[in-house]
C-alpha cells in the first residue's frame, strides 16, 4: 500500500512539475510570438508609409524631367495616374514660390487658367480666408489633383508667420527631404478625419542646390500630399496576420494623450474603444516608435486575451492527477502519438499551401515507377514555374506573394483528380504527377488547363495581380531508368517553355536531350579551356563625348574555342553560372584584367578606370570573393581606385547584410562599384542610398531609341539627373550614332561607350588606343560583332 501511495505521490509531483513547466514555456513562447507579431506590424507600417511618401518623389521627378513649365493639365493627369487606387492619399498639390514682385502676374495667370476669383489668401483667426497683405514671398496652393476651378482652396498661402506650416516648409527646403506635419484634422475624405501633410521641395531646373544657400536661393516650390491616417493604416495592415488592435499616438499633437487613430482587430466583434495612453500603459501591452522621414508616432498594442491571457485550473488538474494517474499517463501517451503524427504531417506538407511537399512527391513518383514496371500504368510529370512572381514579391511584398501562392494552389487543386499528386517544391515551383496518362492528348489538356487557369487575374490583398505559368512535361516511358531522370526531363522541358516566351507548356523531346548534352559538353570544355589559356580579354573604351578622351576601359571576356572559333559571353556565361564554373571564370577574368592594367601602368598609358563585370553567383561565396579581389590587387601592385566592379541592379537588390558589408569593405579599400545596365531591372532606387555607388551605366536598350522614342528619352534624362543629384558618374552604353551622342550631351551626360567610338578590341589594339589617348567618333556606324557581355 505504501509503495503504491509513494508511487502515486511521486507521479503526482512529476505531473504537476511537468504541467507547470509546459505552462510557463507556452506562456513565454506566446508572449514572444505576440512581441514578434507586433514588431512585424510596426515594420510593415514603416515600409508601407515610406512607399506612400515615394509618390511625392515621383511627382517631383515630373518637374525635374520637363524642360518647360509643368501645366495644370499635365500636373492633374500625372497625379491621377500616380494616385490611381490609392484612397489613402486625399490629394496632391503644387505650391509655387511667389515673390512680392511676381504676385500680380501670378494671380492674373491663375485667373486666365480658369481659377475663379483667384487671389493669394491667408487664414484668419476664425479659420476663414482673406486676401493676403504684401509680404516678401508666398507659397499658395496653385495646382490640385482634387479641387474644382471654383474651390476656395486655391490661393491659400501656407506661410503662417513662423508657425508649424512654415517650419515644415523651411525644414523641407533647407534639408532637401520629405517632411511631414503634425497630426491635424483634414477637410476632405471619409471616415476618421485625422491626417497630416507631407511636402517635398522642388528646385529650379538646371540650378544647383548642393548648399543651404543654393537651396534657399533656387527653390521653385513644393509638392504637397494630404494623407488620411486611418485609411492609410488600414490599407497597410489589411492583410497582416494575425490582426492586432493597434493604437496610434502623435506625441507632437496637442491631444497627445489620446490616440489619433485605432486600428481594430478583425477578431473583435465590436469596434475598438479609444482609451488614453495612461490607461493602455497600465495593462499588458507592446509599445514601439514608428519613424518615417523624421515623422514619429507612438504605437501601443494591448496584449490580446486568449492564448496569452489564459488561466489554468490547477485544482482540477491536481484532482484529475490524484484520481486518474493511469488516465493521465494514457492521455500523455496519446498526446505524444498525436504530436508525432503532427510532426510527420508537417514533414510531408508544405506549410504555406498545405499541399504535398517535394519529399511526398518523390515518394509517390517512385511508387508510380514501380507500378508501371509491374503493370505498365502510364503517368506523366508536369513541372510548373510561375512567370513574373519575383516582380510581385519585389513590388507588393512577400506577404502578398505568399497569399498569391496560396491562391495558385487553390486553382491547381480544382484541376487535378484525386488519383493525381499535386505538390509545391518551394518558392514558386509546383509539380503534378498525372496518373493514368494514357495518351499525349490527355497530358496536353491538363497542361493547357494549368496555363489557362494561372493566366486569369488574381484578386489578392486588394490588388489585381497578373502572373502566368510555364509548364514542362515529361511523360513516362519504359526507357527512362529512374525517377530522377524523369524529373530532369521535366526540368529541361520547363527551361524550353521559359525560353519560348513563357505562359506556355512544352514536352520533353530528343532535341532537349541534345541541348542538355551540348551544355554539359561546353561546361567541361570551358573548365579545361580556362586551364589551357583559351580565354582572352577584349576591351571597350569609355570616352568623354565632347573631346573623345579615353576615360576608362571595360574588360570583356572571349573564348577562343579550338573547334567552334571565337565565342561570345552569352554563349558560355549562362553555362558557367549553371555549372559552378563561374567562380573560377570570374577569378581568371579579374586576375587577367589586373595583370594587363599593371602592364599598362609600367608603360605609362594606364586608363584611369578598368571595369570588370561580376556575376551574382560569384558573390554567393562572399569570403572567397573578397579575399580574391584584395589578393589580386596586392599581387599586381595596382591602385584599388583604378578597378571598378560592375554589378547589375538585381544583384544589389538581392544583397544580404553580409554581402553589403563586403561591398562596404571593398569601397573602403578604394575599389569602385558601378551599376551595369541601369534601367532594365526593377529599380526601387533605395539601394542607391544604401550602397556606395560610384557610377551608373545607363542600359543600351534605353540609349538606342532616345532620338525617336520620347519615353526612352525621358527615362534617360531622369537617370542622368538622378546620377547628378546623387553625385554619381553616369555613362551611356551602346552609343552608335552622333545624334544619340548629341542628345546625351544635351541632358548632361558627357560620358559614353559604344560602337560610335570603338567596338571591343584585343589588348594590342587597346594599347594603341591608350597611346593615342583620344578616339574620334566614327562617321558611319561600325560593323557590329556578336552581342557583347
Amino acid at each position: 500500500m505504501v509503495p503504491t501511495i509513494c508511487a502515486a505521490l511521486f507521479g503526482l509531483v512529476i505531473s504537476i512539475c511537468a504541467w507547470l513547466s509546459v505552462s510557463v514555456s507556452d506562456e513565454r513562447l506566446a508572449q514572444q510570438e505576440f512581441n514578434d507579431n507586433a514588431t512585424d506590424n510596426e515594420r510593415t507600417l514603416e515600409s508601407g508609409i515610406d512607399r506612400y511618401f515615394e509618390n511625392l518623389v515621383a511627382l517631383r521627378a515630373l518637374f525635374d524631367s520637363t524642360k518647360s513649365e509643368v501645366t495644370r493639365d499635365e500636373f492633374v493627369d500625372f497625379s491621377k495616374t500616380l494616385l490611381k487606387g490609392q484612397t489613402e492619399i486625399l490629394g496632391v498639390t503644387w505650391i509655387p514660390r511667389v515673390t512680392r514682385d511676381g504676385r500680380a502676374a501670378h494671380e492674373m495667370a491663375a485667373r486666365r487658367d480658369g481659377i475663379i476669383d483667384y487671389h493669394i489668401r491667408n487664414a484668419t483667426a476664425d479659420d476663414s480666408l482673406s486676401i493676403a497683405p504684401e509680404q516678401d514671398e508666398y507659397f499658395p496652393i496653385y495646382y490640385s489633383s482634387k479641387e474644382t476651378p471654383d474651390s476656395k482652396l486655391y490661393g491659400f498661402n501656407l506661410l503662417d508667420n513662423n508657425g508649424p506650416r512654415q517650419q515644415m516648409l523651411d525644414t523641407a527646403r533647407d534639408e532637401d527631404r520629405v517632411v511631414a506635419s503634425n497630426t491635424l484634422q483634414v477637410r476632405s475624405g471619409a471616415g476618421d478625419r485625422s491626417g497630416f501633410l507631407v511636402v517635398l521641395p522642388v528646385y529650379r531646373r538646371g540650378q544647383p542646390f548642393d548648399t543651404l544657400k543654393d537651396r534657399r536661393q533656387n527653390l521653385e516650390g513644393f509638392v504637397l500630399g494630404i494623407f488620411q491616417i486611418g485609411v492609410m493604416i488600414d490599407a497597410t495592415l489589411a492583410n497582416v496576420v494575425p490582426p492586432l488592435e493597434t493604437y496610434f499616438f502623435d506625441p507632437a499633437a496637442r491631444w497627445g494623450d489620446m490616440p489619433i487613430y485605432v486600428h481594430s482587430s478583425r477578431l473583435r466583434p465590436e469596434p475598438a474603444v479609444p482609451v488614453t495612453l495612461g490607461a493602455l500603459l497600465a495593462v499588458p501591452h507592446w509599445a514601439g516608435d514608428l519613424a518615417v522621414n523624421g515623422k514619429h508616432w507612438k504605437l501601443i498594442v494591448p496584449r490580446p486575451q486568449g492564448s496569452i491571457g489564459r488561466s489554468h485550473d490547477r485544482a482540477g488538474l491536481i484532482f484529475a492527477a490524484c484520481l486518474l494517474i493511469t488516465g493521465l499517463v494514457a492521455a500523455y501517451m496519446w498526446k505524444s502519438v498525436s504530436y508525432a503524427r503532427r510532426l510527420d504531417e508537417l514533414a510531408r506538407t508544405d506549410p504555406l499551401t498545405s499541399l504535398a511537399n517535394r519529399r511526398v512527391f518523390e515518394e509517390r513518383l517512385a511508387i508510380a515507377f514501380a507500378a508501371s514496371r509491374r503493370n505498365g500504368n502510364p503517368f506523366a510529370v508536369h513541372f510548373i514555374d510561375l512567370d513574373g512572381f519575383k516582380d510581385v514579391n519585389d513590388t507588393l511584398g512577400h506577404a502578398t506573394g505568399d497569399l498569391l501562392l496560396c491562391a495558385v494552389a487553390e486553382r491547381l487543386k480544382k484541376l487535378v483528380r484525386q488519383s493525381d499528386v499535386l505538390a509545391r517544391f518551394g518558392g514558386d515551383e509546383f509539380a503534378v504527377l498525372q496518373a493514368d496518362a494514357s495518351d499525349s492528348a490527355s497530358i496536353g489538356v491538363l497542361a493547357q488547363k494549368i496555363v489557362g487557369a494561372i493566366a486569369a487575374p488574381f484578386a489578392v490583398a486588394g490588388s489585381e495581380i497578373y502572373v502566368t505559368a510555364s509548364v514542362g512535361i515529361a511523360p513516362h516511358s519504359s526507357d527512362i531508368p529512374a525517377a530522377d531522370a524523369l524529373m530532369i526531363q521535366a526540368d529541361l522541358a520547363l527551361y524550353r517553355a521559359k525560353a519560348d516566351g513563357e505562359n506556355c507548356f512544352r514536352s520533353h523531346s530528343y532535341e532537349l536531350d541534345q541541348q542538355a548534352r551540348l551544355r554539359i559538353t561546353l561546361a567541361e570544355e570551358l573548365r579545361a579551356g580556362i586551364g589551357r589559356g583559351e580565354l582572352e580579354l577584349f576591351y571597350q573604351p569609355q570616352v568623354e563625348i565632347g573631346s573623345g578622351q579615353i576615360l576608362g576601359l571595360e574588360a570583356l571576356v572571349r573564348w577562343n574555342h579550338p573547334k567552334r572559333g571565337l565565342l561570345m559571353p552569352p554563349i558560355f556565361i549562362p553555362i558557367a553560372e549553371k555549372s559552378a564554373i563561374i567562380q573560377e571564370l570570374g577569378s581568371w577574368v579579374f586576375a587577367a584584367a589586373c595583370a594587363q592594367l599593371a602592364q599598362w601602368e609600367q608603360q605609362g598609358i594606364a586608363p584611369r578606370i578598368l571595369a570588370v563585370n561580376v556575376s551574382g553567383l560569384q558573390l554567393k561565396r562572399m569570403d572567397d570573393f573578397e579575399r580574391d579581389i584584395a589578393g589580386t590587387i596586392v599581387r599586381w601592385n595596382i591602385k584599388p581606385g583604378a578597378v571598378e566592379l560592375e554589378l547589375t541592379e538585381t544583384v544589389l537588390m538581392e544583397t544580404s547584410q553580409k554581402l553589403s558589408d563586403v561591398l562596404q569593405r571593398l569601397r573602403q579599400m578604394g575599389v569602385r562599384i558601378a551599376i551595369d545596365d541601369f534601367g532594365t531591372g526593377f529599380s526601387s532606387l533605395k539601394y542607391l542610398t544604401i550602397y556606395p555607388i560610384n557610377k551608373l551605366k545607363i542600359a543600351q536598350e534605353l540609349v538606342f531609341r532616345v532620338t525617336d522614342d520620347a519615353r526612352n528619352a525621358t527615362v534617360v534624362r531622369a537617370a542622368v539627373r538622378l546620377a547628378r543629384d546623387l553625385d554619381i558618374e553616369a555613362v551611356a552604353e551602346g552609343v552608335e550614332t552622333e545624334a544619340q551622342a548629341q542628345f546625351l550631351l544635351s541632358v548632361g551626360c558627357d560620358r559614353a561607350q559604344g560602337y560610335l567610338y570603338s567596338r571591343p578590341v584585343d589588348a594590342t589594339a587597346a594599347t594603341a588606343l591608350l597611346r593615342r589617348g583620344r578616339i574620334r567618333a566614327a562617321k558611319e556606324p561600325l560593323l557590329k560583332e556578336l552581342p557583347a557581355a
